[in-house]
């Protein structure tokens, strides 16, 4: 871990905490050029400047002219690292041979992470919006803001974003992504900045004053079981993850003292095998059944936890009067946009499917707008 990045450090660590800081106004809509800018301003070591006054190392070309002048490239490597999560991330790159020096970028599935091995400086709910910002990004305007709805915004048919279109003539649209680069047959599912913000300002408003005003009753709903009923559940998962783990250990057991008879002679090579691969395969299904089982306890957790921040945000924003990018980040997940039933009609509207952040299994319909939540 070089210096220019360690957390441990005191001094990397404010440099840390102004950046991060700062992808609050990114995951808020403002270009990473603001947040150059903004780290100028408040005289915040590059990474190459303050690497070379704690090292010596000029690996990076540090300006020391201009030790405060941050690059778009360093604040994007930050936004995307992990380690600021508590992660530690090995086997990002690769070389072919120990005689080339060139590392090449490792394939996703052989990149091995391991979750929360340091203190984390930044808040993992923060960490994964921004790179869904990442994901739906596109650039800043010359005001250095930032299409709202990237990484929102979708087409129902063919899952493809949809693009932003500013106009000064007539009005700023949405148009599938793969319609307009001809990647499939997909079509326009053209449709209005100021549509889009219209319909889901309502949908936020109806389904956040049903959340303050009956929050029992939307927890009920979210969850879409009883309390009573989810108790009973976590006590049956627990007495099952007890039973599991003590049968895998006993297993575990049989299979060391089967392994003692088989090197003593008192089981024949062939009796081993058949009963080492019965013990092995009764160990293996077991341990599925109790990764499903930590699976389905750790989603119905998460799902709490969302459902709960959901009626907390509710009260938290009671007037609401524009959409705003603090606003998609508490309440939406995803933005579904499907073609007009008449196409290239003036007077038909698009249906909006709108999935909600706090993951209830069911949609609900106001009114003619499609209103559902996200669901795993």
């Amino acid at each position: 871990m070089t210096a220019r990045h360690s957390p441990k450090s005191e001094s990397a660590r404010k440099i840390t905490e102004y950046t991060w800081a700062d992808a609050q106004i990114y995951a808020n809509g403002i270009g990473m050029k603001k947040i150059c800018n903004t780290l100028e301003e408040e005289k915040v070591l590059s990474p190459s400047v303050y690497a070379f006054n704690k090292t010596g190392s000029r690996s990076g070309n540090p300006k020391l002219d201009k030790p405060y002048a941050w690059s778009i490239a360093s604040v994007r490597s930050m936004l995307l690292n992990r380690m600021y999560c508590g992660d530690t991330v090995n086997f990002k790159t690769y070389t072919k041979s120990n005689k080339l020096k060139k590392r090449i970028k490792n394939d996703p599935e052989k990149v091995l992470i391991f979750e929360n091995t340091h203190e984390a400086i930044i808040d993992r709910g923060l960490f994964g919006l921004v790179q869904k910002h990442f994901v739906g990004r596109k650039r800043a305007n010359g005001n250095g803001e930032m299409d709202k709805y990237a990484g929102y915004l979708y087409c129902a048919e063919c899952g493809s974003r949809l693009y932003l279109h500013r106009s000064k003539k007539t009005y700023n649209n949405f148009m599938c992504g793969r319609y307009e680069k001809r990647k499939s047959n997909c079509t326009a599912h053209y449709i209005r900045e100021e549509v889009v913000d219209a319909i889901v300002l309502e949908a936020i408003k109806r389904v956040t004053t049903y959340a303050r005003e009956h929050s029992e009753e939307f927890y009920e709903m979210a969850m879409s079981k009883g309390e009573n009923e989810a108790v009973s559940q976590a006590k049956t998962s627990e007495a099952l993850r007890s039973e599991y783990e003590t049968k895998i250990s006993q297993l575990e057991s049989a299979i060391s003292m089967l392994y003692m008879d088989r090197v003593t002679g008192r089981v024949t090579p062939e009796r081993y095998d058949s009963l080492a691969g019965g013990y092995e395969k009764e160990q293996a299904e077991l341990k599925a059944k109790l990764q499903e089982l930590d699976s389905h306890t750790n989603y119905m957790a998460m799902k709490e936890k969302c459902v709960k921040e959901f009626i907390d945000n509710a009260k938290k924003y009671v007037d609401v009067a524009e959409v705003t990018p603090q606003l998609l980040r508490a309440f939406i997940w995803r933005i579904e946009v499907h073609e007009k039933a008449e196409k290239r009609s003036r007077n038909c509207p698009n249906d909006i499917t709108v999935h909600f952040s706090f993951l209830a299994d069911k949609e609900i319909k106001l009114d003619g707008i499609i209103i559902e939540t996200f669901k795993i």
